[in-house]
């Protein structure tokens, strides 16, 4: 119940905000993952459109939810494939309404500058790198980031030892604060979000084959709206894709 209150609330937010405002807008949630990235695309757009792009980060997974419980999303950004598959089962979207963008990388990072890089994660034992430390990822049962984070640590034999010395969190910014504010000594995170932070260390980077693939598709929920069309196309063209990787994505090769 107190998830639908809060869910109720936050629409409810959005419709008011989108009523006092004059000019036209584009709403679009979209994986916290994004945000850096996304609100550069965004000031771009907004050098030569007058339309407001408001965007909503948050986990993928509760995303979607609001989504499908009715919050008014015009684009919706999602950090992986089955969450807008299950919008597009439910009738929300459209599948020709989508495409994959974005893709990115898993990687390892600590916050102690001192450790040395792991040239193969495949041969590491992650109890002894570890020791009495924890480590942070998203949540794996929802948040994308920590799906790939437990399937890679699975792939790699390494999950049951290290399970009870995992914090999850609601995102993946969510857990890279927790390193950040040394709550933890380890971070499963993706390398466009390591990438942000210098005072970060990337110790390595997991294989593709350990994941399923880390893949951003852009959803045109709201087709009625011309801005939204018009935003939805700005999104996979090359000067966009080209700011997204500036903030460390990598292009999907349909693109």
């Amino acid at each position: 119940m107190l998830k639908l209150i809060k869910l109720f609330f936050f629409a409810t937010l959005i419709v008011s905000n989108l009523a006092l405002a004059d000019k036209a807008q584009v709403l679009v949630f979209a994986a916290a993952s994004t945000k850096n990235a996304l609100d550069a695309v965004i000031r771009e757009y907004n050098i030569h459109k007058k339309t407001q792009i408001l965007p909503v980060y948050g986990s993928s997974a509760t995303l979607a939810k609001q989504i499908e419980l009715g919050a008014p999303a015009d684009i919706f950004l999602s950090a992986n494939v089955p969450w807008v598959d299950h919008l597009v089962n439910k009738g929300i979207i459209e599948a020709t309404n989508t495409r994959n963008i974005l893709k990115n990388r898993l990687v390892l990072i600590t916050n102690d500058q001192t450790r040395s890089k792991i040239d193969d994660l495949k041969s590491t034992d992650f109890s002894k790198l570890l020791q009495d430390e924890k480590i942070a990822m998203g949540m794996v049962s929802s948040v994308p980031a920590g799906i790939y984070s437990k399937q890679a640590l699975v792939h790699l034999n390494q999950w049951n030892a290290i399970s009870p010395q995992v914090v999850q969190a609601d995102n993946v910014r969510t857990a890279l604060q927790y390193l950040l504010s040394k709550n933890v000594g380890f971070a499963m995170v993706y390398a466009s979000d390591a990438k942000l932070f210098p005072e970060l260390k990337i110790l390595g980077m997991f294989e593709d084959f350990t994941h399923d693939p880390i893949i951003y598709p852009a959803s045109l929920v709201n087709s009625e709206s011309r801005e939204a069309n018009l935003f939805f196309e700005y999104l996979a063209e090359s000067k966009t894709l080209k700011v997204f990787e500036k903030y460390g994505f990598l292009i999907t090769s349909g693109n």
